[in-house]
């Protein structure tokens, strides 16, 4: 065998080639990509600066709105760079340190984004079901011990997935065939051969998917119900509204996911490009998507957007 292909657990190099079988004309994929970046950026900064900058915007539902953009830039700024270069200019060597760091990042900010909408869910849940208490569960105080659990909580199942695969045995040389480290993928380049690749996962889907979906749906699951119960058609509109881009999120958000995770354990005839191809759109399309939604169907945000954008219009015409 030769020195490259020797086994060891120093001196690694991940190569990541991009979707398999597309080689030749993936340098197209980077178009919708690019377009997807400058959405995700854009959007979830313009998101952030108007609920930050505008007063009357300072309530609890803002709050997680925050957050949540605060997360899905940070997955843009993560992933999409490193899936443009790979894409455009073709493979792109990283050091074992780097996958590392980048496997962590990524899952770290999904388990979190997951999380969010958790939390979420519970705020409109008690918006609507329990109004008159609204103020006295959901304070400054729930939402920053909230936020710092969750955080706490991703931390503690993410890390070791990258201490568990940097202790393994490598070839020197790693073809990693996707646009970002995937974890399935890395693993499958190991040099051993452990059930510890689908265990993990299946602990995090466990302690995290599990219990959010849980919450979220128990939390819709009320808000209908008493939803359904109000009297006037307007009421019944009103409080339709306030959880009606939630709903879009997390439909968007628990689709793909599932749908990626199944794909990536499941062994079949599908090609292995497609599956890669899900792996990424799970990740890469919540952060392009969340902030077109909430700042189109919460009408505060959507209002001071058209705001800003006419008070940019007036200062270019005045020039």
């Amino acid at each position: 065998m030769t020195e490259t292909n020797q086994c060891s657990t120093q001196d690694l190099e991940f190569i990541l080639t991009g979707f398999a079988g597309l080689h030749n004309i993936q340098h197209w994929l980077s178009i919708p990509f690019f377009l997807m970046f400058l959405v995700s950026l854009l959007g979830n900064l313009m998101v952030l600066f108007i609920i930050t900058t505008e007063q009357s915007l300072h309530e609890p539902m803002y709050y997680f709105i925050t957050v949540l953009s605060t997360v899905d830039l940070f997955i843009a700024i993560t992933l999409l760079p490193q899936l443009l270069a790979v894409l455009s200019f073709g493979s792109q060597t990283l050091s074992a340190n780097a996958c590392m760091v980048h496997i962590f990042c990524l899952y770290f900010a999904v388990v979190m984004e997951s999380s969010v909408l958790a939390l979420m869910a519970f705020d409109r849940y008690i918006a609507v079901c329990n109004p008159l208490r609204y103020s006295s569960i959901i304070t400054s105080t729930f939402i920053l011990w909230g936020v710092l659990a969750v955080a706490l909580r991703a931390f503690c199942l993410i890390l070791p997935l990258p201490l568990l695969l940097k202790s393994l045995p490598y070839h020197n040389k790693n073809i990693i065939n996707n646009v970002y480290f995937e974890y399935i993928a890395v693993f499958s380049e190991s040099c051993t051969v452990s059930s510890w690749k689908d265990i993990y996962l299946y602990l995090i889907f466990s302690l995290a998917v599990v219990p959010d979906t849980i919450i979220i749906f128990f939390s819709y699951y009320m808000i209908g119900s008493v939803t359904l119960k109000l009297r006037t058609k307007e009421a019944r509109m009103k409080a339709f509204s306030t959880f009606s881009s939630h709903a879009i999120v997390l439909t968007c958000f628990y689709i793909t996911g599932p749908l990626s995770l199944v794909l990536s354990l499941v062994n079949n005839d599908m090609p292995a490009y497609l599956r890669a191809l899900f792996s990424v759109l799970y990740i890469s399309v919540p952060p392009t998507l969340n902030p077109l939604i909430y700042g189109i169907k919460t009408k505060e945000i959507f209002r001071l957007i058209l705001k800003d954008l006419k008070k940019c219009k007036i200062v270019w015409f005045n020039k």
